[in-house]
């Protein structure tokens, strides 16, 4: 007996949740799946039996995308994407790629990201004015009202929005607290469509685990399957691959083929200088401006062949020692940025992924913890940047 689906999620809702940084590639797209990283995301600590398996098989297989569902986890509320991917070889003239797949349903959602505090997860809920004017009803000073904001398993809560001082939700939000099993610097994010429905979604700063896992076995489980996962792929069958958009960009493990090809098309040196892609953070707390993390490629592993494998580049951060961020990375998560590196091949000199300037970049960025609206922090950090915000608060003090 096969157990039920888990509820389904509007795309628009879903990809607000996951912020504009997490991109579902598009059905009948073409893209590389790599099995050393489909292991990195589903197990933490996988056993080295289950690495050696994997080690057989190619290190990355070319796919198309044969369809793409968006869930929402019925346990921890985290929305996820389950993906068909049917591998592909070169002689296979790839079917037109589906325009898009969100409904075109003329709804017009607005959003805010909540960066919850301790006072958040055993008090009440402190709702920043940004947040208060663009989701929730206009509220006169010492008034209270009662709301409906519906989670997106289309369960309904009910709290009490008051203003003294500043708005709050209480009365039902400590319910919503406990059963969802929030923490603090885990994120709310408050939807309302054009109609005035307000929705909420979670994201979980750090991975959750369920009451009902048996230690040890869920770890199993998920091995099980990306062996299965991997297995088919190997065979050039179709297979199903399930993703949990996280702060941790170095797992993503379906990725844009055109992505891959180019970042391999580079001539990856020792020495060459590189530097990760940084991007603004919604968050509903203060901005801060940091220097970009730069590094040096000390070794690249496998660089004889252009087949994409997975963290071929070893890569030496300057100054800051911020365990979060690998040392083994992959091409396509870094970008050159010093034209003086060492010389590569004639094709490094013209993709677009080298930048001319070496000089250290200011940019300003949001934190965990300040306030303002998505419409105006219109993109999230990239799950590397989100690392590097991280281990850079640990060095700077800011925590």
């Amino acid at each position: 007996m096969s157990l039920p689906l888990p509820p389904r999620v509007d795309p628009k809702i879903w990809q607000i949740c996951v912020g504009p940084d997490v991109k579902i590639p598009k059905i009948h797209s073409k893209v590389y799946y790599f099995p050393r990283g489909h292991l990195e995301h589903a197990c933490s600590s996988p056993t080295a039996a289950t690495r050696t398996i994997l080690d057989r098989y190619r290190s990355s297989i070319p796919c198309i995308v044969s369809s793409v569902d968006l869930f929402v986890d019925p346990h921890t509320d985290e929305v996820f994407a389950k993906l068909l991917l049917t591998p592909v070889t070169d002689q296979e003239p790839p079917p037109p790629v589906v325009p898009g797949q969100e409904d075109d349903d003329g709804d017009n959602l607005v959003s805010y990201v909540k960066t919850l505090t301790q006072s958040d997860c055993t008090r009440v809920l402190c709702v920043p004015i940004e947040c208060s004017n663009l989701i929730f009803p206009k509220l006169d000073l010492d008034k209270s009202q009662s709301i409906t904001v519906t989670d997106l398993k289309n369960q309904e809560w009910w709290y009490t929005y008051t203003y003294s001082n500043s708005s709050r939700l209480h009365t039902g939000w400590l319910n919503f607290v406990r059963e969802k099993k929030l923490v603090a610097n885990d994120s709310v994010v408050f939807i309302k469509n054009s109609a005035g429905k307000i929705s909420v979604g979670i994201r979980r700063n750090t991975k959750f685990t369920t009451d009902e896992a048996v230690e040890g076995s869920e770890n199993l489980t998920d091995e099980i399957k990306v062996l299965d996962a991997a297995e088919l792929a190997e065979k050039n069958t179709a297979f199903d691959v399930v993703y949990y958009p996280t702060a941790s960009g170095w797992r993503d493990f379906v990725v844009d083929a055109k992505t891959v090809d180019d970042a391999m098309k580079i001539g990856w040196k020792s020495g060459m200088r590189v530097k990760l892609p940084l991007k603004k953070y919604e968050s509903s707390n203060s901005k801060m401006t940091i220097s970009q993390l730069k590094g040096t490629i000390s070794f690249v592993f496998n660089h004889s062949s252009n087949v994409p494998n997975w963290r071929i580049l070893e890569v030496n951060w300057d100054g800051l020692d911020i365990p979060q961020i690998p040392n083994l990375v992959n091409p396509w998560q870094v970008e050159v940025y010093n034209i003086h590196a060492p010389s590569t091949s004639s094709s490094t000199v013209n993709n677009p992924r080298l930048a001319e300037s070496s000089s250290p970049q200011q940019i300003p960025y949001s934190m965990p913890g300040t306030s303002g609206p998505m419409s105006q922090a219109p993109s999230e950090v990239s799950s590397l940047a989100y690392l590097c915000n991280i281990g850079l608060q640990s060095q700077l003090g800011t925590r």
